[in-house]
């Protein structure tokens, strides 16, 4: 009964200071629960004011407002303690307000309390000496803030996205994890973080490579493991940091802007990034990174223009000579063949997850919409002029339903027992269906530990490529006998169902969040 009442409370303190998200109670209540100085509760914060002006003005005014007051609350008081993670994201378009909604006499509201929310993080953002993560979206980092984020002593992971960067040099953040995007168009120096202690870097943004790696100079990052980039366009400056970088593991790199003046060098020295064990890259990145290092994990992005089958096959052999056995391959779109695919299976014996898009060239449809309509009357609003009660005691005296929990109710998915027929149609995914069969009558021998076999389809129209669903049933009882590791397949269009085993069941789940799973035994 005793711990009934106690969740019972738990879930009421919402209302109380406005959190926008209750936290996840399963488990070990007595650990979960209590920090040694307060509740679990008020460990993750947030404000998010992104979704405003697509409602009723008025309850965006009460938002704003229970935002700024519960910001206020918790600095004022002991909870500021508590506060491990925070993640604000600021509107930058919801100033001016007035200018689009003229026939509101009140509008400016809005504009006002969305200013008090700012100021009101802004000003007391540097009372959270405990704060270890934070996320900024939208916000300006001017001096007085970027001064605000030195000072919080254990801060170790930051990300910032779309924000206004105009202190580019001061005191060093040191972090551990540091994330950055969108930050503008400048191509000045960016010094923002140390090398001391970083440990995870990922730049996102277009423009925001070149101004962070000018900034860290020839420092040493002597703890970097994993670093995402969104483009590399200046590629004498990317090797340049890689041999700053002697400790890395893990490598992502979207996007290779090609300037027609530099040629990708055809191998990078092994004492480059020695340590390198995954790499997710565009395939020129990956055959100049992968031999000779300890790569196990290897994606291949697909280039621009559509990387060829040939260079494809190049690249395969480059990563077989890797100093360790690859364990996990994921391929672009290509054209298999039964020697292409028994070759890999050659020089790979020890691949337990593979993936295989497939090329299928198939015709655009296009359909007619409807005309304009013309000569109809023009809109005119009525004048609103209501004025919201605003009130700081009784902010939170209302609060909207999702604002007081967070709890999803999951419907509980059918079962259908799978069975054992076989399809008589041809599915029209002709490619995808050889490439199958090919597996299936043993034509091509895929490596004997195999776990994870994914050939989804490359093309627009879903209905097209779909193999039916007794197809499918076929392919998994095969391929389940021949590969007993075998436990996730896929086949077709990305968003058709694909198959998971647990146990001796497999299950044809999709890709969605709420997904239909259809359970039995093959």
């Amino acid at each position: 009964m005793e711990l009934l009442i106690l969740l019972a409370a738990i879930k009421q303190l919402p209302s109380a200071i406005g959190a926008t998200r209750a936290p996840d109670l399963k488990g070990d209540l007595c650990s979960k629960i209590f920090f040694p100085d307060g509740p679990l509760l008020f460990q993750t914060q947030s404000v998010d004011t992104i979704d405003l002006t697509r409602g009723d003005w008025i309850a965006d005014v009460h938002k704003l407002h229970r935002a700024a007051v519960r910001l206020e609350r918790i600095a004022d008081g002991s909870r500021v303690r508590m506060v491990r993670s925070w993640t604000f994201t600021a509107n930058r378009n919801l100033l001016s307000q007035s200018r689009f909604y003229p026939h509101i006499t009140n509008i400016g509201m809005v504009d006002a309390m969305y200013e008090r929310v700012v100021t009101a993080f802004s000003s007391t953002l540097g009372r959270y000496q405990y704060l270890c993560s934070l996320t900024i979206r939208d916000l300006l980092i001017d001096r007085p803030f970027r001064n605000t984020l030195v000072s919080l002593p254990m801060l170790e992971e930051l990300t910032l996205e779309n924000c206004d960067i105009h202190a580019r040099d001061s005191v060093l953040l040191n972090l551990k994890n540091f994330s950055i995007s969108g930050t503008g168009t400048s191509e000045e120096s960016l010094e923002l973080v140390s090398p001391v202690r970083l440990q995870i870097l990922r730049i996102d943004g277009w423009g925001d490579t070149i101004p962070l790696m000018t900034g860290f100079g020839a420092q040493r990052f002597s703890h970097l493991s994993q670093l995402s980039l969104n483009t590399v366009s200046d590629l004498e400056l990317f090797l340049r940091f890689l041999t700053q970088c002697p400790r890395l593991e893990g490598l992502s790199v979207g996007y290779f802007s090609h300037d027609g003046c530099t040629p990708f060098p055809s191998y990078v020295c092994a004492e480059t990034i020695p340590l390198l064990q995954s790499i997710d890259a565009p395939l020129d990145f990956v055959r100049a990174l992968t031999p000779n290092r300890p790569v196990r994990d290897v994606i291949v992005r697909p280039g621009y223009p559509e990387s060829l089958s040939a260079e494809v096959t190049l690249a395969v052999l480059d990563i077989s000579n890797a100093s360790v056995p690859v364990r996990s391959l994921v391929l672009p779109s290509t054209y298999p063949t039964v020697v292409s695919l028994n070759t890999m299976s050659s020089l790979f014996p020890g691949l337990t997850s593979l993936s295989m898009e497939i090329h299928c060239e198939e015709p655009m449809q296009f359909g007619c919409g409807g005309g304009i309509a013309f000569g109809c009357e023009p809109w005119i609003p009525e004048v609103d002029t209501r004025v919201p009660d605003i009130c700081d005691a009784g902010a939170f005296n209302s609060l909207p339903p999702e604002e007081v929990s967070d709890t999803e109710e999951e419907q509980p998915s059918p079962a259908v027992h799978v069975t054992l027929e076989t399809d008589k149609t041809m599915p029209d995914s002709v490619l995808l269906h050889e490439i199958l069969s090919w597996i299936c009558s043993g034509l091509v021998s895929l490596p004997a530990g195999i776990e994870v076999l994914r050939f989804p389809v490359r093309s627009y129209f879903s209905g097209s490529t779909e193999l039916s669903e007794g197809h499918q049933h076929q392919v998994v009882a095969t391929l389940s006998r021949m590969y007993p590791s075998l436990r996730e397949l896929e086949m077709g269009y990305h968003n058709n169902p694909h198959w998971e085993r647990n146990g001796a069941l497999w299950k044809r789940k999709k890709s969605t969040h709420r997904s239909r799973h259809v359970t039995g035994s093959v």
